[in-house]
């Protein structure tokens, strides 16, 4: 067997550790061989440690993962999360450093591991440290310890919720749901593996803040399985905290705003996003935009300002799935099934 080589790509991909639990951050990487060649779509075995002190020091802690490989060689997981050997991650004391992360691979997704390197933790695997430092925002005033210091409208917007890309979209809470009210943009899951067979209307990323990104229906899925649950439990292509809403959801969503003329109460007013002529109200505040979408045989992309689907988690057959659509001229929001390689639209509700 070749020997194999672990390629670093970017070993911290999460800053929101601070004062959760369990402690825990990303590490991303791609499996290459001696030849260049990405290892794609493959079980991996990995055993990851933390030695204290110096790359030859002692392990404070270790544990596996048995992820897969993409189609282009990432795999990605959360280190703190994996099966645990020894030690306990909470028990890390990052202020006490330095510290370096030994990583181990079998590309036959075993526990036959071969030695990939030692890597020093630099400055940001120290913010888990953070997590003992009292941290409160009121009134203005964000207390960091005994500091302070008064900020003037700062702080996260409420209503907002932000992808691993860093989009920000607004949400809206309809009935007894919440949903994004923009369509998603994402060009990566949430656990920072890229995202295959996605694209934006006419290859112009300038629309991608503006209609959002069209995706088919397996990347959107993000390799789960159907699902008809309400809720699906599918998070695919969503935000953490987010899921790809099944097609009983869509139509809860649907008898909310209710069946007859609802397609108007879910689209954005005026001439703006929709060709006219049109008798859009956006009574219900979810904003759908006439985003299009993009036809595989001939790759084009079509419809847009004329309709918008948007896909569920929940197929119809091994090449079909659900999806809602919108039109331009109907007051309607029906259930349609599509081949599941076209392009649609996302919408994530949340959890």
């Amino acid at each position: 067997m070749k020997k194999l080589q672990l390629l670093f790509i970017a070993m911290i991909l999460s800053g929101a550790v601070i004062a959760q639990a369990p402690q825990s951050f990303k590490y991303q990487a791609v499996a290459r061989n001696t030849d260049g060649a990405a290892i794609v779509n493959s079980p991996i075995g990995l055993k990851c440690s933390i030695l204290s002190g110096s790359a030859n020091g002692n392990v404070v802690y270790s544990e596996t993962f048995e992820p897969t490989s993409n189609s282009v060689g990432v795999f990605a997981v959360t280190i703190g999360q994996g099966n645990v050997l020894s030690g306990n991650f909470s028990d890390i004391g990052w202020g006490t450093g330095p510290y370096f992360l030994k990583t181990a691979m079998d590309i036959s997704g075993g526990t036959n591991y071969v030695d990939m390197g030692t890597t020093q933790f630099l400055s940001v695997p120290y913010a888990l440290y953070a997590g003992s430092i009292y941290v409160h925002y009121a009134n203005d005033t964000l207390y960091i310890g005994d500091q302070y210091v008064i900020i003037s409208g700062g702080g996260p917007q409420p209503g907002t919720v932000t992808d691993y890309d860093g989009n920000t979209y607004e949400t809206i809470t309809i009935g007894e749901q919440t949903w994004l009210k923009q369509n998603l943009q994402s060009l990566h899951y949430a656990d920072g593996t890229p995202i295959d067979s996605v694209w934006v209307y006419e290859n112009n990323e300038s629309n991608a803040a503006v209609w959002g990104r069209l995706y088919n229906w397996e990347a959107a899925m993000h390799g789960a399985s159907s699902s008809n649950s309400n809720p699906s439990g599918v998070q695919g292509a969503c935000p953490d905290g987010w899921h790809m809403p099944s097609k009983a959801e869509f139509e809860e969503l649907v008898d909310f705003v209710g069946a007859v003329g609802g397609g108007w109460k879910l689209k954005e007013t005026g001439t703006q996003y929709w060709n006219e002529p049109n008798s859009n109200t956006n009574e219900s505040g979810f904003s759908a935009r006439g985003a299009g979408d993009k036809e595989p045989l001939y790759s084009l992309f079509e419809n847009l300002m004329e309709l918008t689907q948007f896909w569920t988690s929940t197929q119809k057959s091994t090449s079909n799935a659900y999806n809602l659509i919108l039109y331009r001229g109907q007051g309607g929001a029906p259930m349609h099934d599509n081949p599941k390689d076209y392009g649609f639209s996302v919408r994530c509700v949340k959890n």
